[in-house]
């Protein structure tokens, strides 16, 4: 179920969409976007499937067009005029109206899933968790990139979506991936968690 909150995130974003590429964020998160790939390709250096969740006009996927030149690219995000941007500026990706709970995906199907600055916005986290855990190959990796607050501060706000290292850490294990990375990107705001899908998968 969509809720009041999220339909007004999806507008809000459906307006801000033309302007997104030329707004202040974006000086974040080209350092952001590098951070990941770099952790990624510790991992696995040559993905042949990567997913971008909340893709945005799709420069994250942009950057691992030149990183994995050969590899399939998909995104997806539920506001349309983000994926009307994505597919004119990534035609060689597939991009989904859709979102992170519900993914458009076979089981067992993409080496690599990333997520920069969405995760907040997700209406059901831990499901969709399970959805990247589901499209995963065993082996195959999640990256996350968010914003994050204290330990302390998230036992007071337990009702926000922002949350703590520890939290986010959690849902990586309920999900039945192994946090192998985890650290601050050059801000103190956005931490960085990579996670690995065992054989055993969920």
């Amino acid at each position: 179920m969509v809720t009041n909150d999220s339909t007004m995130d999806v507008e809000h974003f459906n307006r801000w969409s033309r302007t997104y590429d030329d707004s202040w964020i974006q000086r974040y998160a080209v350092r952001v976007h590098t951070e990941m790939l770099d952790v990624v390709t510790n991992e696995i250096a040559t993905p042949n499937t990567v997913l971008d969740i909340g893709c945005g006009t799709g420069r994250l996927l942009c950057k691992a067009h030149t990183l994995y030149p050969s590899a399939q690219l998909f995104g997806i995000d539920p506001a349309e005029g983000m994926v009307e941007l994505a597919r004119g500026q990534v035609p060689t990706a597939t991009i989904y109206l859709g979102a992170a709970e519900s993914l458009p995906l076979a089981d067992s199907s993409v080496d690599v899933v990333l997520s920069s600055i969405s995760f907040h916005h997700w209406n059901d986290q831990l499901a969709a968790f399970r959805e990247i855990s589901r499209v995963l190959r065993s082996g195959g990796c999640f990256c996350l990139a968010d914003i994050s607050i204290p330990v302390w501060l998230a036992k007071f706000a337990r009702h926000i979506k922002i949350k703590s290292p520890a939290a986010t850490g959690q849902f990586f294990d309920e999900a039945g991936l192994q946090v192998k990375v985890q650290h601050r990107t050059f801000t103190r705001f956005i931490w960085l968690t990579l996670g690995v899908k065992g054989s055993r998968g969920i």
